[in-house]
C-alpha cells in the first residue's frame, strides 16, 4: 500500500480525485482508501502532520509513503507551479542553540531529515514524463506562513532552503523515527514576500491539480 499525506483541503481532494480514493475510513482526520493507496489530509502545520503521518504508519503500515503540498519560494529561480523534490528538510523555527545545537537542529542530533532517494528518484521520473519543471533542494518547515522577503532571505542564507512551507520537515522525521520510506515534493505558489498569501490562493488549485497528476504518474513507477 502506498500513503499519500497533502495538508490542504484543496491539495487533498486533488488527489483523491486523480488516485479515485473514494471510500471514507474512520481516523482523527480525513482520510480516504482507493485501490492499494490510502489519501490523508493532515490539517496545516507540524503537529497536524507528524501526529496524521504516525497514525497511518502505525494503523496501516504502508510500504511507502509520498507527503504532497505547496510552498512558497526562498529561491529566485524558481516559479510559480514549479515542483520542488526535497531532497532532505528542516524546521527552522526549532531554536535549541543556547545548549550549543545548529539552528534547526533537534534535541536527536539531526538537522535536515531527508526524503528516500529511491522514492525521490521515482518523482523525478514521473516529473519528467510529466513535462512539468522540477528540481531538487532543501525545504524549511516551520509553524508559521512566511510573508515577509527579509525572514524569507534570512532563511534561505540559514539553512540553504529553496522552499519554505509549514509540515514537510515534521512528516520526514517521523518517517525517519519509524525507519519508513518517504519522499517530500512541493509545487511553488508564491514567493514567501509581501504577495504571498494572495498567490497562494491565485496558484493553488492549479498547483493541487498538478501534485494529482504526479501522484497518478507514481503509481505507474
Amino acid at each position: 500500500m502506498t500513503a499519500f499525506f497533502a495538508a490542504e483541503p484543496e491539495e487533498a481532494e486533488a488527489l483523491r480525485e486523480a488516485l479515485a480514493a473514494q471510500e471514507t475510513l474512520e481516523a482523527p482526520f480525513p482520510l480516504y482508501q482507493g485501490e492499494g493507496l490510502l489519501v490523508a489530509e493532515t490539517g496545516v502545520g507540524k503537529v497536524a502532520a507528524a501526529s496524521a503521518v504516525a497514525h497511518v504508519l502505525t494503523r496501516f503500515a504502508p510500504r511507502e509513503s509520498f507527503f504532497l503540498g505547496v510552498a512558497g519560494a526562498l529561491d529566485p529561480t524558481l516559479r510559480a507551479l514549479d515542483l520542488l523534490l526535497a531532497e532532505e528538510a528542516v524546521q527552522w523555527d526549532v531554536d535549541l542553540t543556547p545548549f550549543g545545537r545548529a539552528p534547526g537542529e533537534t534535541a536527536f542530533g539531526v538537522r535536515f531529515f531527508p526524503s528516500d532517494p529511491g522514492l525521490l528518484a521515482r518523482v523525478e521520473g514521473a516529473a519528467r514524463a510529466l513535462g512539468f519543471p522540477h528540481r531538487r533542494g532543501v525545504v524549511a518547515t516551520g509553524d508559521r506562513f512566511l510573508a515577509q522577503r527579509e525572514e524569507a532571505m534570512r532563511l534561505r542564507a540559514l539553512h540553504g532552503a529553496h522552499a519554505v512551507e509549514m509540515e514537510g520537515a515534521a512528516a520526514l522525521m517521523v518517517a525517519w523515527r519509524f525507519r519508513h520510506p518517504m519522499a517530500l515534493v512541493r509545487a511553488v505558489t508564491d514567493g514567501a514576500g509581501e504577495e504571498a498569501a494572495l498567490d497562494f490562493q491565485a496558484f493553488l488549485g492549479e498547483a493541487s491539480r498538478r501534485l494529482g497528476l504526479l501522484a497518478r504518474a507514481l503509481l505507474a513507477y
